[in-house]
């Protein structure tokens, strides 16, 4: 195979990993979270770190506004240490402000060929990045995903330079997690290591990472929906280790799919996921993807099976409007064929393909 490169932060994960940030005393710290997990958590983040500011962005998906805004107030406070508390959206929002606070440039230039040191960025402001939910895995990627409010789509960046230096993975932040939320993120994570495993990119260490997770997820998802504490743990790892898969390898036509749909729905990416996740992989069995079946070997259980039963348990189609996706999927589809992660997948489809693939999740 050709040169590649595996890229993760440090990662600090188990029961009071937290403690971690008593490492920080006497750095200037900035804590950025929503208004919802900030309030939440901030008497067990003052335990341990004294902040110099704090900066609460509303809870819901992030728009490209909110890293511009916040990269302001880190020019501000100049922090050593941003503390970045929350599910994927505030740890995206927290990646792309700190290289936007140095670089005055518009986000969709942080590319992966983009060299963010030539043009000025030193990294200066360290990132420790606390997930609170167990999908998406941002505090281990070099991927950031923002909206644009005014064309309806979102922006996928990466860069090297976006990822985190510390992941700091303590399942206390996911022991009352919302059901809910709780199955939406789950779907996230099982989409990420899935996709990583059939990726084009995919290589012997991403692959390790996917089956893994899988595993763990299969074992823990139904339990953790449900509120176990070792089943919470076991996912909160397995959304960090699906992380780790699809940053060194890449996610494919489930999330270029999904991406288009939260953008042109504003659906939830966790519950535009499972949308098509299964959907997608049957597509895949139907062309001959032999690294479907591959990947049911490696990991001991029928993937396939597994979909069907999480599908079933969790009512997935009760959770969004086939109606509103069948009026939607012209524009769907449009956005999906300029996602860059249309590239990335087993086959590249064309469009008549997703045609095909939103017609099974339609009827």
């Amino acid at each position: 195979m050709s040169m590649w490169n595996f890229l993760s932060p440090k990662i600090v994960f188990g029961e009071d990993s937290v403690e971690f940030l008593e490492r920080l005393q006497g750095k200037r710290a900035v804590l950025i979270s929503d208004e919802v997990v900030g309030e939440k958590f901030s008497k067990i983040l003052e335990n341990y770190a004294d902040f110099a500011g704090r900066i609460y962005l509303p809870a819901r998906e992030p728009y490209r506004e909110d890293a511009e805004d916040v990269a302001e107030r880190l020019r501000e406070i100049e922090p050593d240490f941003i503390v970045a508390l929350g599910g994927g959206s505030v740890l995206d929002v927290a990646k792309a402000a700190r290289i936007l606070a140095e670089l005055d440039i518009p986000p969709e230039e942080i590319t992966p060929f983009t060299d963010l040191e030539e043009m000025g960025y030193s990294g200066r402001m360290k990132l420790v990045a606390i997930p609170t939910t167990s999908g998406t895995g941002s505090e281990v990627t070099w991927a950031i995903v923002l909206k644009d409010r005014g064309e309806r789509r979102k922006i996928v960046m990466a860069n090297e330079k976006a990822m985190p230096e510390i992941a700091l993975v303590d399942p206390v932040f996911v022991y009352e997690m919302p059901e809910s939320i709780a199955i939406s993120s789950g779907f996230d994570a099982l989409s990420h290591a899935v996709e990583a495993y059939l990726s084009t990119f995919s290589n012997p260490f991403s692959d390790a990472l996917a089956v893994k997770a899988v595993r763990l997820i299969a074992d823990s998802f139904e339990q953790s929906a449900e509120g176990d504490r070792k089943a919470r743990e076991n996912m909160h790892l397995a959304a960090t280790i699906a992380g780790l898969a699809f940053s060194n390898s890449q996610v494919g036509v489930v999330h270029a799919l999904a991406h288009a749909t939260g953008a042109v729905l504003n659906m939830p990416h966790g519950i535009a996921v499972a949308v098509y996740l299964k959907p997608v992989l049957e597509y895949y069995a139907e062309k001959g993807i032999e690294r479907v079946a591959e990947l049911s070997h490696e990991t001991g259980m029928d993937v396939m099976a597994l979909m069907q039963n999480l599908y079933s348990r969790f009512s997935v189609e009760g959770h969004y409007d086939s109606s509103e996706i069948r009026k939607n999927s012209e524009g769907i589809v449009k956005r999906a064929m300029e996602d860059s992660c249309i590239v990335t997948g087993p086959f590249v489809p064309e469009e008549d393909e997703l045609f095909e693939i939103i017609g099974k999740v339609i009827g």
